[in-house]
């Protein structure tokens, strides 16, 4: 049975208005190569057979798999690169909902995105349930766990080849569930945060004076963006923990880093832990909404959304510990006199070791 793995690159990721604002640096696409061949090493090594991946203009994949090519040798062979049927949309996030809708249709055991926030919360517009390998590719990266290319396609490989085995580093992880009238419903995977400004412009959010309110799924002193608002106020939170923010004069002072390198002091007025199942109104005046850092949605005066923390979301393949496990099993290692290293990560289709 041959082994797949979906890939999602975003070809424009980490080239926002928020790297003309912070000290972000933009993203060549020499380097966003580079990333994407380490993924497929890691993948190839793997023992996956087949990689089909998004198409987008700048053609990472097709020549991310020619830099493999010639490349030094290593372990494991070169997965075939299938570009997934063009779903007639243009390369935007809409594409990348179509892309990943379509992944999900072929019964994909998982995917590996390269790109920020945005990017994984397209993916899980169009695939609910996905189970993502994600590499922090963007400019805001609070989803994806930093960690290198390499080890992120192994462990997508070796996740793909045993679901089953590797289940415990697969984590179930929230997502925020926004309705309300005349709003189509939506899904943000880190935060929905409520602007004062009544247009979406360049969409992304760097202007920390104009927020109003947000809710957050993380709480995590450690990542950008409102995430790591929230983590400095609740620094005990464990990572995934919803809060929602209040901003506004007179509050706590915050000093968190909104972007690589901008560190900004906020004003929090008051916070609020969110449980499961807690629905909560935002809006009211001539506000937009923006979802994982995006401004989207432009609420009129008495207009309002419902923000629902919803526990059942999609899965993360924790890819360290993914590997650090397989290492302790001894998955990577082999005996003298066996011939080349072909991997010993085999099983069969009950996904016990063959």
């Amino acid at each position: 049975m041959r082994v797949t793995v979906g890939l999602v690159v975003n070809p424009v990721a980490a080239c926002d208005v928020r790297r003309l604002t912070s000290l972000a640096r933009n993203v060549d696409v020499h380097h966003r190569v580079n990333i994407v061949a380490r993924v497929l090493r890691g993948l190839a090594a793997a023992g996956v057979d087949d990689v089909h991946f998004m198409a987008e203009p700048c053609q990472l994949v097709e020549r991310a798999g020619t830099l493999l090519a010639g490349a030094l040798p290593s372990a494991g062979r070169t997965p075939s690169l299938r570009p997934i049927p063009s779903p007639g949309t243009a390369v935007d996030w809409r594409g990348t909902v179509a892309a990943a809708a379509w992944l999900a249709e072929a019964g994909t055991p998982c995917v590996v995105t390269v790109g920020g926030d945005g990017t994984n919360r397209a993916v899980a517009l169009g695939w609910p349930d996905v189970v993502f390998a994600p590499f922090p590719g963007g400019t805001n990266n609070a989803f994806a766990p930093s960690v290198d290319p390499t080890v992120v396609g192994l462990a997508a490989g070796l996740f793909a080849r045993d679901r089953r085995r590797h289940a415990t580093h697969a984590q179930v992880v929230p997502y925020l569930a926004v309705d309300g009238d005349g709003i189509p419903h939506t899904r943000a995977l880190v935060d929905v945060a409520v602007v004062d400004e009544p247009w979406a412009g360049a969409h992304a959010l760097w202007d920390p004076t104009l927020l109003v309110e947000a809710v957050v799924t993380r709480t995590d002193p450690t990542v950008t963006g409102l995430a790591g608002v929230a983590g400095m106020l609740r620094p005990d939170g464990g990572g995934w923990g919803a809060v929602r923010l209040r901003f506004g004069p007179s509050g706590t002072d915050v000093l968190a880093p909104l972007g690589p390198g901008q560190l900004a002091v906020l004003s929090v007025a008051g916070w609020e832990s969110v449980g499961a199942g807690d629905e909560v109104v935002v809006g009211g005046g001539r506000v937009t909404l923006a979802f994982d850092g995006e401004r989207e949605t432009v609420l009129q005066p008495g207009q309002r959304a419902r923000v629902r923390l919803v526990e059942e979301g999609p899965t993360v393949i924790d890819a360290a510990g993914l590997v650090r496990q397989a290492a302790v099993e001894g998955v990577f290692t082999q005996q003298p006199g066996r011939g080349p290293w072909q991997g010993r990560h085999r099983s069969d289709d009950d996904g016990r070791e063959a």
